[in-house]
């Protein structure tokens, strides 16, 4: 009987010991969802959340993007919202899209301040299952009425979006 106890306790620790091994470890990917290298301006812009998600017509295919760097902090919004439309015949949302109106809208948000996109363009590679490789091809945007304030959006964005309706 003593043997045995013995066997168990030994069974015990190490099934504890490959148990906590086994789920204490994670890989890199596990920690962060996405890649960013977008800058405004020259200033990194490393969202906290990104979703995408479809927003289709009886005439056109277009998914919807939403990159949000202060999710909590409504007050001091700093967010990026951009449309790329595709055609019903297209299978994904894979392309190049011009942010001129036609093919793709945005605009940029930071507190106050709103620039809407009118030039550049943003390449898209749709990896299937919300996984998207995004990259922003010097899109400008411009606060409008007048303003001479014009900033450009370059870089990356690669990983698993969220989904919403």
């Amino acid at each position: 009987m003593k043997k045995f106890l013995i066997d168990m306790k030994k069974f015990i620790f190490l099934f504890l010991g490959f148990s906590s091994l086994f789920f204490s470890c994670s890989s890199d990917s596990d920690s962060q969802p996405f890649d960013s290298t977008i800058s405004i301006d020259g200033v990194v812009f490393v969202p906290k959340q990104i979703t995408a998600y479809p927003s289709n017509s009886s005439v056109e295919k277009s998914t919807i993007f939403v990159l949000q760097k202060n999710v909590n902090t409504p007050t001091n919004l700093d967010e990026m919202v951009f449309r790329i439309n595709y055609p019903l015949s297209q299978s994904n949302a894979s392309g190049t899209y011009l942010m001129t109106g036609l093919q793709g809208t945005g605009n940029y948000s930071k507190a106050e301040n709103s620039y809407a996109f009118f030039n550049g363009s943003v390449t898209v590679e749709d990896l299937g299952n919300n996984k998207f490789n995004i990259t922003f091809n010097n899109v400008k945007g411009t606060q409008g009425n007048g303003s001479s304030t014009v900033i450009t959006i370059s870089g990356n964005i690669n990983g698993k979006f969220l989904t919403s309706n």
